[in-house]
């Protein structure tokens, strides 16, 4: 959707001539950029950050796999973002695909609002104004301290980078309260084989089942997946 706009904004008329190969290669390669594109503007981030500071909290190595954490983050994100997706379908893309609507351009802004509505209302409800502010100062837009700008102000590049750099700064966030109980653990391990004297003995040989008693007597992968998917805000309307 971002290349289309692109498309649309530094291209504009096209000649007659070169109208149907412009359109097949801007297809091609929005579609080859659409999986860089989703990343950047849904929760993908967020979820995939915090789910492997999990694992490396946990001092598993490579358990879960990449492969695991990859799908389970897709799955999240699918499960968090439903409505939004739901509204980009209906908004442009299914008249689209139905062959309703012969004009890419048409279909691609009616499903590119949803998505700005659903950036920002994340960046709204956590707190994003100043990833904002920065975005538009490096971009060269003067930004005063406080001052309140309207959606429709914004584009949509500068909207995506600033959600996403907001979206990892919350998911260092999150990650951080996750690995904060492993990190008592490991201390308080090596404290007490300290004390008694165990230097040989690797504390991790210790700590790993006691993480791992812990995560499992609370349910850990239900309560962080639930926890990442009731942070979204829902997009009104949606």
């Amino acid at each position: 959707m971002l290349f289309f706009a692109a498309i649309n904004q530094t291209v504009g008329n096209v000649p007659v001539g070169l109208n149907g190969g412009a359109e097949l290669a801007a297809a091609a390669i929005g579609f080859a950029l659409l999986p860089a594109a989703l990343a950047l503007c849904t929760c993908f981030p967020r979820r995939f950050v915090t789910l492997s500071i999990l694992r490396q909290g946990l001092g598993l190595g490579a358990v879960p796999s990449n492969l695991i954490v990859l799908g389970l983050s897709v799955a999240l994100t699918v499960v968090a973002m439903t409505p939004t997706l739901k509204a980009a379908w209906d908004g442009g893309l299914k008249q689209l695909a139905s062959g309703n609507n012969s004009d890419p351009m048409i279909a691609v802004k009616g499903a590119e609002a949803p998505l700005r509505a659903f950036m920002f209302d994340q960046l709204q409800a956590q707190g994003g104004g100043p990833t904002l502010e920065a975005v538009l100062k490096a971009k060269g837009t003067p930004v005063e301290a406080g001052q309140s700008l309207t959606r429709r102000e914004v584009d949509t590049f500068t909207l995506a980078p600033a959600f996403a750099l907001n979206e990892l700064r919350i998911a260092f966030m999150l990650g951080f309260k996750v690995l904060l109980p492993f990190l008592v653990i490991d201390l308080a391990v090596a404290a007490v084989m300290a004390s008694l004297g165990l230097f040989m003995t690797p504390p991790s040989l210790i700590s790993l089942p006691m993480k791992l008693l812990l995560f499992v007597a609370v349910d850990g992968w239900a309560l962080v997946s639930t926890g990442l998917i009731s942070g979204v805000t829902r997009v009104a309307g949606t």
